[in-house]
């Protein structure tokens, strides 16, 4: 029998989301108590600019105020769990700004904003060599923005579907000339399969792609798990999904592992470190605690592992 998260360590691990941010408190309590979808959108609008992309930090390792695709990006899946309507304020917003914020001839988004730097943020968001660290923004975070975007409807006009076959393209090209994908692209791609209302024919190309990517890409050493590696779970989070068939075995690894490694105080807790900026990093830490204790609970309740 499959071991459970049971009753005190769901409790204490509540307990650890209550004392953080206001956003993963509310999240915590709409995906697994049947809290309202509307506590999780006002701690989101918290996080929104007047010109409907998000940033302050939503995402733990960027904390300059514009709005940025990454900081979107994170707003946008949170909106896409939640049932609301298309022409609710914030949703309205995060969309708007994903129409305008694109580059029309490059047609990616841009991960951070120029002016990231204005701020406290974790080394890898450097100005310095960005587009280049981030093979120019043309699936990273290109897949992520569109798999959340179809997810939440916005691509009725077909705008998205032309988006979507440049991921294509850009993963075979990438394929041919035997240029590897790193771990963000190919969890950004692997969103982009499971999504709702991609055309069929853009899912079934990116399934055939990237499968041999996933199998070969995933970690499955769960000592190498407290390292920063690909996980299993990071690319099959929910039973039914495009790869959760075929990393089955080493799923339930990750879920066995994760109730392994919540700590006494209830929380999960980041394997990295920024290396810098020590003070403002302790606090990050302990934000980046309370969304990977949020994400361990959704995989665990997903794959049926708490303890009711």
């Amino acid at each position: 029998m499959a071991q459970l998260l049971q009753p005190d360590a769901y409790a204490r691990a509540r307990a650890f989301l209550e004392a953080g941010r206001p956003l993963e408190a509310a999240a915590f309590a709409h995906a697994l108590e049947g809290g309202p979808a509307w506590q999780v959108l006002d701690a989101l609008a918290a996080f929104q600019n007047p010109d409907g992309g998000f940033g302050h930090g939503l995402e733990p390792d960027l904390l300059c105020g514009s709005s940025s695709a990454l900081a979107t990006s994170v707003a946008l899946r949170r909106l896409a769990a939640l049932d609301v309507p298309a022409n609710h304020a914030v949703v309205e917003g995060a969309l708007g700004w994903a129409r305008r914020a694109i580059d029309p001839h490059a047609r990616t988004w841009r991960i951070v904003p120029t002016d990231a730097g204005s701020a406290p943020h974790a080394p890898w968001w450097d100005a310095e060599g960005l587009e280049e660290r981030f093979n120019a923004f043309t699936l990273n975070p290109k897949a992520e923005m569109l798999a959340q975007l179809y997810t939440l409807g916005a691509g009725e006009d077909g705008w998205l579907d032309r988006l979507a076959d440049d991921v294509v393209r850009e993963i075979e090209n990438r394929l041919a000339a035997k240029l590897p994908l790193d771990m963000h692209e190919l969890i950004a791609c692997v969103s982009l399969v499971d999504a709702p209302h991609v055309p069929v024919q853009v899912r079934r190309r990116l399934h055939e792609v990237l499968a041999p990517l996933v199998d070969a890409g995933v970690e499955r050493d769960p000592d190498a798990w407290r390292s920063y590696e690909l996980r299993p779970l990071a690319v099959a989070p929910r039973p039914g999904c495009a790869f959760a068939g075929q990393l089955a075995e080493v799923v339930e690894l990750e879920l066995a592992y994760l109730l392994h490694e919540q700590a006494d105080d209830g929380g999960w807790w980041p394997t990295w470190t920024w290396g810098r900026d020590e003070d403002v990093w302790q606090r990050q830490r302990r934000v980046w605690a309370g969304v990977l204790t949020l994400e361990a609970l959704v995989h665990l309740d997903r794959y049926g592992r708490v303890e009711r």
